[in-house]
């Protein structure tokens, strides 16, 4: 047997260890603020979301209407890097029970026990992780099991198994089936009532949400930037509300087999990974429609590569009389640990090679990686603060990437 596969037999075999009904997971992607990769270390240790507080720990949840920051200590093994220590977890409230405008709301796993332990360390940012919880019947949750992935590999086979993982959002999990989902529904959240006629009858593709998304945003008139997340945003939770109005009915009514609910989930899931890596390009498409950028889109270029986009036109690319520095392309990836190397041989003509993501947070060694490979990161303003600060002066936003296209690959008009 390889090393690789004994390494993702030992992983599988954890979840198995973790998957009964008394186990609660919360998988996430880490940003900079969740380790020790901001100068701020002394508030290292990773965010849990509301929903994971409220289900699991519903003493300290009730504690926290009243008292002033409330924690616990839990029991924690790192079992992927055979680690273990008491952690504290600390619910920060000021906001909530001293009414401070500018106080905390938030909290965090800390006491990690150094910078130097492989959840909170420089490196483990953008890292995917399962926090694994055991529940207690009306009671706090009582110890911990964490596996931070060690390789690309290892993400997969998690992520072929439970759904895709949005940055920034904190999923929960149900190993025994009882899918909890992401964080409380938002302002774009439909009602059965909302959602348009024609959705009910059949699911619809992602490109007629994304523009439904436009229309009732309205919104054209803002910065790029805050654009871009707040119409993703709202993307998904429009997403969400239709998948409940079609997957309801057929989950309350049962299954006759289990190859019966087994289809049924896996439709769902290979749905939500095709709407999460389409949803993206197209959101940015539309960006570059309304701001008057010129692009060539999913254009083919050397041996039948398709590079998200070419930059001013695929025809000025192929064009030998262009010159190569006017020339730009962008990749469009939710995530981009180590699935950025896929862009660096999709245009052969460019050299430096901009890569989108929405990402919150690579580590500096990845980071470092990826520009001696020629790819420089683009990331929406509203995302940089989850990055390393080593990194953040190297970062590009959305809306200083197109103005970079405008001034160096020329206007439309120079196109014909």
């Amino acid at each position: 047997m390889s090393e690789q596969s004994a390494e993702l037999l030992e992983f599988e075999h954890w979840l198995l260890e973790v998957s009964g009904p008394e186990w609660l997971w919360h998988v996430k992607y880490l940003a900079a603020n969740d380790t020790c990769a901001k100068s701020n270390v002394h508030q290292s240790g990773p965010h849990i979301s509301r929903a994971l507080i409220t289900t699991a720990f519903p003493a300290l949840t009730a504690r926290a209407e009243r008292i002033k920051n409330p924690d616990l200590i839990l029991p924690t093994v790192v079992d992927s890097h055979t680690e273990s220590m008491d952690l504290r977890l600390v619910w920060y409230n000021t906001k909530r029970v001293e009414s401070k405008k500018n106080g905390r709301d938030e909290a965090r796993l800390t006491r990690w026990g150094g910078q130097d332990s492989a959840v909170v360390q420089s490196d483990a940012t953008g890292s995917l992780v399962v926090f694994a919880f055991r529940l207690q019947p009306g009671r706090d949750a009582d110890a911990l099991r964490v596996w931070r992935c060690r390789s690309i590999e290892e993400e997969d086979f998690l992520l072929e198994r439970i759904d895709t993982v949005e940055p920034g959002r904190g999923q929960l999990i149900s190993p025994t089936g009882s899918y909890l989902g992401h964080e409380a529904a938002g302002p774009c959240a439909l009602t059965d009532d909302e959602i348009p006629e024609e959705w009910r009858t059949a699911f619809p593709p992602g490109d007629a949400i994304v523009q439904w998304v436009i229309r009732n945003r309205r919104d054209a008139g803002r910065p790029v930037d805050k654009r871009l997340l707040s119409r993703r945003d709202c993307e998904f939770e429009v997403f969400r509300s239709i998948e409940r109005f079609h997957a309801m009915p057929r989950i309350k009514n049962g299954f006759t087999s289990v190859d019966a609910f087994v289809e049924f989930a896996g439709s769902l899931t290979n749905r939500r990974k095709s709407r999460s890596g389409r949803s993206l390009e197209l959101q940015v498409k539309q960006i570059f429609d309304e701001e008057g950028v010129p692009y060539s889109w999913t254009p083919k270029t050397e041996h039948g590569k398709t590079p998200d986009f070419i930059f001013p036109s695929i025809d000025s690319y192929h064009d030998a009389s262009w010159p190569a520095e006017r020339l730009r392309m962008l990749a469009a990836k939710t995530t981009c640990k180590d699935r950025w190397r896929q862009v660096i041989n999709e245009a052969d003509r460019i050299g430096l090679k901009h890569l989108l993501t929405l990402q919150q947070g690579v580590s500096f060694a990845q980071h470092s990686e990826m520009r001696q490979a020629g790819v420089r990161l683009v990331v929406p303003n509203g995302l940089v603060k989850s990055y390393p600060d080593e990194v953040v002066p190297e970062l590009m936003s959305l809306e200083h990437f197109m103005a970079d296209v405008r001034s160096t690959c020329g206007s439309r008009d120079e196109m014909h």
